[in-house]
């Protein structure tokens, strides 16, 4: 095999590689945030019509609830936005509790 030729497999291999991580990612859907990585997951694992609202900054102190199997999204968000609400009065978090997740998509658009 020419140098040129394993240069080329080696390139192909590469890529191939990298399929499944690609392939998993849909255009336009972002990720979780890093520090959510353990709440994202047990997120996931709730039944359809999810929703999961947060206050805070994902950076830092942070709180958040989720909503699901209600029977549509929308009252599913209502019921995260609700207990994010009640876990940010306890908490005493004066950031105001916004949609993070609606179903799998990642919605959150940080503020600053």
């Amino acid at each position: 095999m020419s140098d040129r030729t394993a240069q080329r497999f080696a390139l192909w291999l590469s890529c191939v590689a990298l399929l499944p991580v690609v392939a998993c990612t849909a255009p336009g859907r972002r990720a979780p945030h890093a520090g959510l990585a353990g709440f994202w997951r047990e997120y996931l694992a709730l039944p359809p019509e999810r929703a999961l609202a947060l206050a805070g900054d994902p950076d830092g102190l942070w709180v958040a609830a989720t909503g699901s199997g209600s029977p549509s999204r929308v009252e599913a968000e209502q019921s995260a936005l609700a207990g994010c609400r009640k876990q940010r009065a306890l908490r005493r978090l004066q950031d105001p509790c916004r949609l993070y997740a609606t179903g799998d998509e990642v919605v959150w658009q940080p503020t600053h």
